[in-house]
């Protein structure tokens, strides 16, 4: 590790790029040590200039979300940076939201549900029974289905 920081310590770009990491870093464990879970999850606190907090947020939901309680998570930013020193500096007076969405999900793939030869059985006979009605008509294309 000694090794890295010296090299990062050698270069000035690669120190620069090391105290704006570890700055975004601080500002987002401000951030989470700040909001409930199911926001902490769902976002990302980025920038914090004058005053001006920016937050990602990874859909338009959790971004309203944050917005309607922003008078709850000033107050509870505002506790964390007067009980936490590492957050003293971290003065927030607006929260501002973005809504950066992560990726792509992966598409449910769906399961093919199979009817047992004895329900279709089952089936068939009761749509027999109700025959000539729409319910009777498509319980028997849904057994004849479940046959092949």
């Amino acid at each position: 590790m000694h090794k890295l920081n010296a090299i990062f310590g050698q270069h000035n770009q690669l120190n620069q790029l090391t105290q704006q990491a570890g700055e975004k870093a601080l500002i987002n464990a401000f951030w989470l040590t700040s909001v409930p879970d199911f926001l902490a999850d769902n976002s990302t606190a980025n920038i914090l200039n004058d005053g001006v907090l920016t937050v990602f947020a990874t859909n338009a939901s959790v971004a309203s979300k944050i917005k309607l309680m922003q008078a709850s998570l000033l107050k509870a930013l505002e506790n964390s940076q007067k009980t936490i020193g590492q957050f003293k500096h971290c003065k927030v007076t607006v929260i501002k939201v973005k809504v950066q969405v992560k990726s792509t999900p992966k598409p449910r793939t769906k399961r093919a549900i199979k009817l047992s030869s004895s329900g279709a059985q089952h089936l068939n006979r009761y749509a027999n029974t109700i025959a000539g009605t729409p319910l009777g008509d498509i319980l028997k294309k849904l057994a004849a289905k479940s046959s092949e």
